[in-house]
Parts: C-alpha cells; sequence; structure tokens
C-alpha cells in the first residue's frame, strides 16, 4: 500500500491534481532525438521521456555485484531512452509513490529467477563486459563501473559471467581488470587517475562507498554509467588520501561540475571539495535517477502571496532542513510532507530543496510546488547549486576549521552557477553552511541577483557568524538556532527576543527546525499558535516575505 492511501481528502485531492499535472505534460512535449541533452552550462544531462511501460526489478533480488551490473544495464539502455526502473521495496514514501505521482507505468518485473532475462532482452544495447574481482580489493568495484561506463558495458564477477554464458547471453570481455594487483584504495584509484581518468565525464563525480556497513551497490551509479562518469571512494580525513581526491577535483571546472553521492565524514568531504568551488549533492539514496532526469523539465514557479504590511511586530521564519539532500526529497521529506498537508497551510514555512533538481528530477520539485500552499515556500539548500562549506566552523576530524574557498575566481564561478539554477528553479533565499567571508559575501550579492536573502549558520553562538548587508541590497542573517530540535529550545529563545520587542519598531528573527528531531510541523504549529494567542505583536511568515519586509523596514 502506497503512502497516498493514508493521506487525508484534502491530500488526495493535491495528488489527484498534481499526477493529471504531470500526465499532461509528459504527453505535451515533443519527442527529442535520440540520447541525452546535455548543453554547455547545464550542470546534469536530461534524458528522454521514459517509456509508457518501465521493466523493472527489485534490488534487493540481487547481490551488491549484481547491482552494480543491473545499475549499469539501467544507465547504458534509458541513455537511449528509460526502459529499465530498480525498484527500492523499502522506500520511506513507499516503493511506487512516484511512479503513480509521475504517471509511469511498469511492464515487466524481474526478480531473483529470472533477472538474467532483464539483461538478455537488452544485451544488444551493451558492447561487452568489464572483469573485476572484489575479493582482492572492494575498491575495484569503483574501477570496474568507471570502466564500463566508459566502454558502454556491464561490470561483472566471475560468477556473474558463468551465469549470463549459461543463459546463453555472450558479451564479449572487453577488460578484464580481475587480474590486478592494487591492495589500498590508493592503489586502486591512482590506476583509476591514470589509465582511465582522462577519458571520464569532468561535470560530475561520483562518490560511493565499495563495501561495508552502508555499502552503495546502486544508487545514482546508473547516471555515472549512462555518462561516463567516474566513481572513486576516498577518506579525506586520511591526508594522502584526501591529497589523491584533489587530484581528480583539480581537473573539474567550478562553476560547472558538482559532486554526486556521499564521503567517509561530511565535513571532511565537503571541504576538500569546497576548496576547488564545487559543490556537493548528497545522493548515497538516490534512486532511479536517469528515469527522473528524463521527459519534461518545465517547472513552473507560482505566483508569491501578497507580501503582508510592515509593522511594528516581531517576525519569525522557520526555516526546514535538510533538503540539499536529494535523496531526502526523494523519501523522508515526501512522507513529511504527505503527512502534514493539513498543517502545513496553518502556519508560514520554508522547506529547503536543491535547485539541483530541475535536471536530476525536475518531477519532483513539481510535485512539491503543485502539492504547496500559500504558507510554503520552498528555498535553496546549502549553499546553492550544491552543499558548499565556504567557513567551516565546527570541529569534525579530519576536516580543517575556517576559510575553505580563498580563491575569488573560482567562488566566483560557483556563484554564477548558483544564480543560473536559482533562477531556473525559481528559488530566492539561500541557506549557507556555516559562514561566508567579507570576499564571499559580496561574491553573493554581486553575482546572484535575484536573490531576496541569505542565512548563515549559528552553531554553539560562534560570535565569528554574524549578520551583514551587502551593497545596500541583500541581507546575511545569522540564525538565531539552527538546527533547532527542542521544542523548549525554541520556545525559551523566542520568548527571549519577544520580552525585549516594544513594539516601536518592526524587528526580525530567524530559526532552522531540524526536521529529523522534536520540532515537527505538527508540533511547531501547534507551539505557534499558543505564543501567538499571548503576543500579539508576534507574526510568522516565509522567507521570500521575511526578506522582503526586511528591506522594506531599512528604506529599500
Amino acid at each position: 500500500m502506497t503512502h497516498s492511501s493514508i493521506l487525508n481528502s484534502r491530500s488526495k485531492l493535491l495528488l489527484l491534481l498534481a499526477c493529471l499535472a504531470f500526465a499532461l505534460a509528459g504527453h505535451s512535449i515533443a519527442e527529442s532525438p535520440e540520447g541525452i541533452t546535455w548543453p554547455e552550462g547545464q550542470l546534469l544531462p536530461h534524458f528522454q521521456t521514459p517509456a509508457d511501460a518501465l521493466d523493472a526489478i527489485a534490488v534487493q533480488s540481487l547481490t551488491p555485484d549484481e547491482q552494480l551490473t543491473f545499475a549499469a544495464l539501467a544507465g547504458h539502455v534509458n541513455r537511449k531512452r528509460p526502459r529499465i526502473w530498480l525498484i527500492q521495496r523499502r522506500s520511506e514514501e513507499g516503493w511506487d509513490t512516484w511512479l503513480e505521482t509521475c504517471n509511469w507505468k511498469l511492464g515487466e518485473t524481474f526478480n531473483y529467477r529470472n533477472k538474467f532475462d532483464l539483461v538478455a532482452r537488452y544485451a544488444g544495447e551493451v558492447r561487452g563486459l568489464v572483469l573485476y574481482d572484489p575479493s582482492k580489493n572492494a575498491h575495484l568495484r569503483n574501477m570496474a563501473a568507471t570502466v564500463a561506463g566508459l566502454r558502454k558495458a556491464l561490470p561483472v564477477t566471475e560468477s556473474t559471467l558463468e551465469r549470463l554464458r549459461d543463459q546463453k547471453i555472450d558479451l564479449p570481455v572487453l577488460e578484464d581488470l580481475s587480474q590486478l594487483e592494487l591492495p589500498t584504495a590508493i592503489d586502486v584509484y591512482e590506476h583509476l587517475h591514470e589509465h582511465y581518468w582522462p577519458e571520464c565525464e569532468k561535470r560530475f563525480l561520483l562518490s560511493a562507498r565499495p563495501a561495508g556497513r552502508g555499502g552503495d551497490y546502486h544508487h545514482t551509479r546508473d547516471l555515472a554509467a549512462a555518462c561516463g562518469a567516474a566513481a572513486v571512494w576516498l577518506d579525506c580525513r586520511e591526508p594522502a588520501e584526501r591529497e589523491l581526491f584533489e587530484k581528480f577535483l583539480a581537473d573539474m571546472p567550478a562553476g560547472d561540475a558538482v559532486m554526486l553521492g556521499w564521503y567517509t565524514t561530511e565535513r571532511s568531504g565537503v571541504t576538500t571539495a569546497t576548496k576547488y568551488g564545487i559543490g556537493t549533492m548528497p545522493a548515497d539514496h538516490f534512486m532511479n535517477a536517469t528515469v527522473f532526469a528524463g521527459g519534461n523539465h518545465d517547472v513552473p514557479v507560482p505566483e508569491v502571496p501578497p507580501t503582508p504590511p510592515l509593522e511594528n511586530k516581531l517576525y519569525v521564519c522557520m526555516f526546514y532542513s535538510d533538503g540539499d539532500n536529494i535523496q531526502y526529497v526523494q523519501h523522508a521529506m515526501r512522507r513529511i510532507w504527505d503527512r502534514t498537508a493539513e498543517v502545513r497551510g496553518q502556519m508560514p514555512l520554508s522547506w529547503t530543496i536543491s535547485p539541483g533538481l530541475v535536471d536530476i528530477a525536475p518531477g519532483l520539485l513539481r510535485y512539491y510546488r503543485s502539492t504547496a500552499t500559500p504558507n510554503d515556500c520552498l528555498v535553496c539548500g546549502p549553499s546553492g547549486m550544491g552543499y558548499l562549506m565556504p567557513v567551516n566552523t565546527l570541529w569534525e576530524e579530519g576536516a580543517p576549521l575556517g576559510t575553505m574557498l580563498d580563491s575569488e575566481p573560482r567562488m566566483t564561478a560557483y556563484a554564477k552557477l548558483t544564480s543560473r539554477y536559482l533562477q531556473r528553479s525559481g528559488l530566492r533565499v539561500v541557506t549557507v553552511w556555516d559562514n561566508l567571508t567579507e570576499m564571499q559575501r559580496r561574491v553573493y550579492e554581486h553575482n546572484c541577483p535575484s536573490l531576496l536573502g541569505v542565512t548563515v549558520q549559528n552553531f554553539k553562538d560562534d560570535p565569528s557568524v554574524r549578520s551583514s548587508v551587502v551593497n545596500d541590497r541583500l541581507k546575511f542573517e545569522r540564525l538565531a538556532i539552527c538546527y533547532c530540535g527542542s521544542q523548549e529550545h525554541f520556545q525559551r529563545s523566542l520568548e527571549r527576543r519577544l520580552a525585549r520587542h516594544d513594539g516601536s519598531r518592526p524587528e526580525f528573527v530567524s530559526y532552522q527546525a531540524n526536521v529529523w528531531e522534536e520540532l515537527q510541523p505538527e508540533k511547531l504549529v501547534k507551539l505557534a499558535e499558543e505564543l501567538k494567542r499571548q503576543h500579539p505583536q508576534l507574526e510568522f511568515v516565509r522567507a521570500d516575505h521575511y526578506f522582503q519586509l526586511q528591506a522594506e523596514a531599512r528604506g529599500q
């Protein structure tokens, strides 16, 4: 049963209207030529309209190494036209929820008994096989997947090769990596960098864990295979591995490149990519990129409700994390969003989301746009087009503190990329982790003319994180609390601000609520109603209204 089956009547109506919009949109676009569309300035490729019926296989039917094989198959086949769907039956939102929303149908569904029939069906669309032996080193999975993407081949182990032969699938072995003796991660990725990286797509790089708990054997690997992008897994806490990772990053163009996947630790990985002006789209649990990137890429931007009149009130803006994670947008956010359909309309809430969805999954962004209430405002997650950390204020093992991006040309390239994607996605507020130097703020203001405002984190009341207005236009606002998970913590902070507010002028305060903890929308709405009854001068507003009212209060 899908999650939509338990929605209230209003939510069901919204879902029905959204599905109708998707269906009409899908039939209104003309078929494009065979292959992907990837013009200069577009960060990720667009695929053709998905087939009327998608062949499907559940990843639970596959071993880890078979997941690599079938993800590559999906990438190569879907590059021509999306026809293969990978089923994740334990998805938070319900395994078929997005299929229903996007009006996509499944054709034949394969399982562990007949899975190689799916390979046989599409064997004519791949050129051969890349053989590897993960028992020698699990990182060889990433090398094999990379080479298979370049050769339009399938990465296979010896046991998979035997199964294919048993099924009379006679694909030639194009490259045999099984005899390589590369005992460490550095050995593997130095070999990859020297022998294969020059051929690889440089506009994105996949960082995917190839073994162990949380191993990533299929998420976003279809997109890497379709595009000939490399897959690596280097631990940036280790100086030698970080140095090797930087050799890859140095070849990627700032302002026209992004990292996909995730890292051994958040801050060690994100800060390393940041040094090169490259953001990260967390995608280590994102499914079926080559299908979601297909079809209609128009994302209508709804009209913004009228800004309320400026009064001598205390204006409060509430932001929700963690929308820069595109897997969160695909999975947990959908569950939370649908569950709170009625609640969301009762007070203004600002939801972070990734502007890169206009490329990799426009249908997700269209769904949230089409089912948003006038009190829901979508804003850009950190820190623009991909998770960048211009200044790191929190200690984490192996991650440096302080300014991460001191190159103004790279900062400018990232800001220009961000501006393009803000305009395409219709997002006008950015949340930045953790802080910004004077140079970085100036670059944002100069290169992002559509921005209304920017928030900066306030971890542990760090005094270096401060508010400012650049060029009498763009407000950079220090959050009162970031990642607030406690109702008591939020209420105490807000009541202190209310006690100081004398009603002689408008004042402003913003908070970020941790979507994973206590301050869920249902509890936040009840608390806001109670506080407003006690304090008539309190006013909750959307993020865009929040910064527009501040500009008006400054006389702009």
